[in-house]
């Protein structure tokens, strides 16, 4: 394939592909940037929250048609030529828009890396807010390579609608978990107590997939030669069996994990939950507690805790979870079992691991098809796809750690070794690591330190909600005013208007735990203003101001709700836990 430049009848350059006896233009040969303003087409449709992609760079006519008005969108250029790019980056046209910030290239093999580049430059506010723009005859020429690089996308995107769906879904359980696990967060343990607690030491996670009776009897005999980690599904068949795991993994806000352990509340097994995670669960549990945050809640469980607290980006499932925090525990292999991510023999589950429904027992249909171990095609959904996505990714982020996948069936993941669970003990777990006694020793140490009465710090908390609570109710009244004060009114109350907003912002912004207190609870209405109000790539400036008065207007009157809603939850808490928290306060001095 050759690249011939050639003059068109504007007198702009147009570029001229030859593939053996074949010649295609890229461009038109009469006027390229006209054509171009035509393949963008009108902007008017699409918000700053929508992400541009160019297959194909070609002399940069449809970079800089888009650029003109997508000025602050990210935009993404794809382009598999290498030796076309090289030219073109150094066009007067071209170069200062691939020198912006949010212009992003991608050449070569380089262009597989979109992947990454969407996770790093993109949120769930970008959901269903992709553009792709493809050169004449890319997608022929390139095709194979295009296809693939549409399946990256299109998977990126059914990441981000699982997380969209798991926040309309979750929101209201995981506050209320929050407020419920308070007590046991502070007479509790942080997952910063384990770090690198277990260096070096194999891990095993055991997983509920269809392929876990195949091996599960083998941790019998190395109980103490490896750390288990187990989730609650997977509970039941272990202990029948002898199995105890070293420690119990949660991670789901929902009253199902609750169902499936209830039985087995007597159990001193150490237990890790997100501070979010089902309250129930957590109250009723007998061994010790320990718990993982997230940086939307970092601070106000450090406050809480009273201990520092690290940031673990534990996964969708409880065995993503379970890898994440045994890679943080210095572990090192990982080995997965139970670890299908597919539906092995047309089964979801093991039909040994816990069920609480008729649902668990019905064979779900995949709706989407990966390579096995074996290289054939099986079932998967778009949750378990998800969930196999996140360990390639954190597997490949972890390059030091070795991961093994002793499932014996399922889906390949990407970066492990595959290996018998039998193999992977004669090589991996053959030494005594004394697991309970380490366990037992990090608690202790909590155990022993003092901390500051829990209840003090939920009024503390309870002031700084009040203030936040007057705040927004105030910014809701003077929103109001803002509407009538614009265009022909007096400047001098205008500019008021806008020092006090400003002024109670701020003192809004200031209450960080409060915030924090409230994020999950707003999440999703947050992210349908978002979209709601989204700013407009071509919009005057009428508009603009109805709809950034339109939106803060949203934006208070969520803040205000949900601060009415949580003053009054947490009144009743404090009246409700005072004996609750201050025993705790007094177990841990003691």
């Amino acid at each position: 394939m050759t690249i011939q430049i050639e003059t068109s009848k504007s007198g702009a350059p147009t570029a001229k592909l030859q593939i053996g006896e074949k010649e295609i233009y890229l461009h038109s040969k009469y006027d390229p940037l006209k054509e171009a303003i035509r393949n963008i087409g009108s902007l008017e449709e699409y918000g700053l929250n929508t992400v541009f992609i160019l297959f194909g760079l070609g002399l940069g006519y449809n970079l800089y048609a888009l650029s003109k008005y997508a000025k602050e969108n990210i935009i993404v250029i794809i382009e598999p030529n290498e030796e076309l790019y090289l030219y073109v980056k150094e066009l007067e046209h071209v170069k200062p828009i691939l020198e912006k910030a949010t212009v992003i290239s991608l050449v070569g093999n380089a262009c597989f890396n979109i992947y990454e580049i969407l996770k790093q430059n993109t949120s769930i506010e970008n959901y269903n807010h992709f553009k792709i723009y493809t050169l004449s005859y890319y997608d022929k020429i390139y095709a194979e390579f295009y296809n693939q690089l549409l399946g990256i996308i299109n998977k990126y995107n059914l990441e981000l609608q699982i997380q969209v769906n798991a926040i309309e879904k979750l929101s209201s359980q995981i506050s209320t978990n929050l407020i419920e696990n308070i007590p046991y967060i502070i007479e509790g343990n942080s997952i910063t107590s384990f770090k690198d607690s277990f260096k070096n030491c194999p891990a095993i996670i055991v997983s509920a997939g269809p392929s876990l009776e195949q091996n599960i009897e083998h941790l019998k005999d190395i109980m103490d030669k490896a750390v288990i980690i187990a989730g609650v599904r997977t509970l039941k068949p272990l202990l029948e069996r002898g199995i105890i795991p070293h420690f119990l993994c949660n991670i789901d806000p929902q009253n199902v994990t609750y169902e499936l352990a209830k039985d087995y509340m007597d159990l001193t097994i150490p237990f890790i939950s997100l501070v979010h995670g089902n309250h129930i669960l957590v109250e009723e549990w007998r061994g010790k507690k320990i718990f993982i945050t997230d940086e939307k809640l970092k601070k106000l469980t450090e406050y809480i805790s009273g201990e520092k607290q690290d940031i673990i980006k534990v996964g969708g499932s409880v065995a993503n979870s379970s890898t994440a925090i045994a890679t943080y525990m210095g572990c090192n292999p990982i080995i997965l079992i139970g670890q299908d991510l597919a539906f092995t023999n047309a089964k979801h589950h093991s039909d040994i691991a816990a069920k609480i429904s008729e649902e668990d027992h019905k064979d779900s249909p995949g709706d989407l098809l990966v390579e096995d171990i074996h290289g054939n095609r099986i079932p998967t959904s778009s949750q378990l796809y998800y969930y196999l996505n996140w360990f390639e990714n954190f597997i490949r982020e972890n390059s030091t750690t070795i991961f093994i996948d002793a499932t014996e069936g399922g889906a390949k993941i990407k970066g492990t070794m595959i290996m018998t669970l039998e193999d992977a003990i004669i090589k991996y777990c053959n030494k005594d690591i004394n697991a309970k006694d380490k366990i037992g020793h990090i608690i202790e140490k909590k155990e022993n330190t003092v901390y500051n009465n829990g209840i003090e710090k939920l009024k503390n908390i309870l002031k700084e909600l009040k203030v936040v609570k007057k705040c927004a109710k105030s910014n809701l009244e003077w929103t109001l005013e803002l509407k009538r004060y614009y265009e022909g009114k007096s400047r001098e109350k205008f500019k008021n208007i806008l020092y006090q907003l400003d002024k109670n912002d701020q003192e809004i912004n200031k209450a960080t735990l409060t915030n924090e207190l409230l994020f999950y609870y707003k999440q999703f209405e947050l992210l349908q203003i978002a979209q709601q109000y989204e700013p407009k790539i071509i919009e005057n400036d009428q508009d603009s101001y109805k709809r950034i008065i339109e939106k803060n207007e949203s934006l208070y009157k969520l803040q205000y709700n949900a601060a009415v809603h949580f003053e009054k939850i947490l009144e009743e808490f404090i009246e409700e836990n005072e004996i609750k928290l201050f025993t705790a306060y007094i177990t841990i001095l003691s």
